[in-house]
C-alpha cells in the first residue's frame, strides 16, 4: 500500500509518496498566502503525486502543520506562520476533496516520529525531537507513538523560559544569530573558517541549548534527543557546549551518562515522511 505525507511550512510545502518503507515520489512548492489557494495547491499536488495509481492502493494521507491542534487532532488552533489556516479543519477538507482518508498532526511531532522510526532515533523507546530554525519546535515519541499530553500541546519546548529575558526560541532559533547581525548560515561559514567571534557565538548558542535540553531531561527523562532544522547543520559548532550544560544541570547521574544528543538523519523530508507514517496509526 501507498501512503502520502505532506509537510506544510510557512514558506514551503514538501510532499512524499511512500510504498512500504521506500520513498517513491517527492514534490516541493512554495506555500500560498490564502486559504483557498493553499487548499487548491494541496489537492492539485496530491493528485499529481498519485497519478496513475488507483485510490484503492492508497492507505491514507498525513498532514503536518506548524500549529497546536485540538484534542481530536482535527482543528488547527494557532498557526503563527500560516495565519490563513487558523481554526481550519484542514484534514477533513482534503479528505472530502481527494476522497482518501486524511489525518493531521503538528509538524514537529511528524519530524520526531519519522526520526524515531526511520532515522537517528531508531530503536529508542523515548525520543524528543527538536527543530532548530526560524523557530524552535518539539515533539515527543514514546514506544513508537506521538505523545501529545492531556490537552494536545506536549513538546512545545520553544516556549520554555531560559531566563527572565527570553524563551528557548529567543535563544536557540535564528533570532539569536540575527541579533548578532548575521544569519546562522553566515556565522557558521565564518566559524568554519576560523573566525573566533563566530565560534564563540556558536558556543554561547550551545550553552543556551544545553540549558533547555537539561530542563527536558529533568522533566521527561528521554533516551535520545534528535536535533533537526537548518541550524542543526552546524551541529559540530555547538554540540560539545550543549553536552557540557546537560552534564552540569541534569539531576540523574544515569541521565548524564546515557542520554544521547544526535543530529537528525532524514533531512528536509523528515516532516513529510512522519506525516505519511501517521496513517499507520
Amino acid at each position: 500500500m501507498y501512503k502520502i505525507g505532506v509537510d506544510i511550512g510557512g514558506t514551503k510545502i514538501n510532499f512524499v509518496l511512500l510504498k512500504n518503507s521506500k520513498i517513491v515520489r517527492t514534490g516541493r512548492i512554495a506555500t500560498p498566502k490564502s486559504k483557498a489557494k493553499l487548499i487548491e495547491v494541496l489537492v492539485k499536488n496530491i493528485e499529481r503525486l498519485i497519478s496513475n495509481l488507483p485510490k484503492s492502493k492508497i492507505s491514507g494521507i498525513g498532514l503536518g502543520v506548524p500549529s497546536p491542534l485540538d484534542l481530536k487532532g482535527d482543528l488547527i488552533l494557532n498557526p503563527v506562520n500560516i495565519r490563513c489556516l487558523r481554526n481550519v479543519r484542514l484534514a477533513k477538507i482534503i479528505q472530502k476533496k481527494v476522497k482518501i482518508k486524511t489525518v493531521m498532526a503538528n509538524d514537529a511531532d511528524c519530524f520526531a516520529l519519522a526520526e524515531t522510526l526511520w532515522g537517528a532515533g531508531k530503536g529508542a523507546r523515548t525520543v524528543f525531537g527538536m527543530t532548530l530554525g526560524s523557530g524552535v519546535g518539539g515533539g515527543i515519541v514514546m514506544a513508537g507513538k506521538i505523545y501529545r499530553g492531556t490537552f494536545g500541546s506536549a513538546g512545545e519546548a520553544g516556549h520554555m523560559m531560559i531566563d527572565s529575558d527570553g524563551s528557548l526560541e529567543d535563544y536557540c532559533s535564528a533570532k539569536f544569530f540575527l541579533k548578532q547581525g548575521f544569519s546562522p548560515q553566515e556565522l557558521s561559514e565564518m566559524a568554519k573558517r576560523g573566525d573566533k567571534k563566530a565560534q564563540k557565538i556558536y558556543r554561547e548558542y550551545g550553552r543556551y541549548l544545553g540549558i533547555g535540553l537539561s530542563n527536558i531531561v529533568n522533566i521527561l527523562d528521554p533516551q535520545v534527543f534528535i536535533l533537526g532544522g537548518g541550524i542543526a547543520n552546524s551541529f559540530p559548532l555547538f554540540i560539545e557546549q550543549a553536552k557540557k550544560e546537560v552534564d552540569k544541570r541534569a539531576i540523574s547521574p544515569l541521565s548524564r551518562k546515557y542520554v544521547k544528543i544526535r543530529k537528525a538523519k532524514l533531512g528536509e523530508l523528515a516532516g513529510a515522511i512522519g506525516a505519511a507514517l501517521l496513517t499507520n496509526r
